[in-house]
């Protein structure tokens, strides 16, 4: 493993600077080595984190179609209000069961 990725792999590990600073040390690393690798890291670590939240929210197309659901029960909703009890409760229940189906299925 290279300096590089042996820096990368401790960011990943979730260690702080100064752990990071100090098993570099124990690696023989020199100091400006550490600051330069570390610097590096980060940048990396960074860019990859961020790659990985956009496709984790491309991935998330769901929400949509759970708008679309929830302005419909919204206006079945309303139509509850305006006497249209049987109807519009039965709606709400055939729509909120979609919602909770969507929500949980991934």
């Amino acid at each position: 493993m290279n300096k590089l990725d042996f820096s990368i792999s401790l960011r990943e590990k979730g260690l702080a600077s100064e752990d990071i600073k100090r098993k570099m040390k124990e690696n023989g690393f020199e100091d400006s080595e550490i600051h330069y690798y570390l610097k590096k890291s980060d940048e990396i670590f960074l860019n990859q984190l961020i790659e990985y939240r956009r496709s984790r929210s491309r991935k998330n197309g769901n929400n949509g179609i759970k708008m679309i659901i929830l302005i419909l029960s919204l206006i079945l909703l309303i139509g509850v209000f305006f006497d249209y009890a049987t109807i519009g409760l039965l709606g709400l229940f055939i729509i909120w069961s979609l919602v909770g189906y969507s929500s949980f299925r991934k």
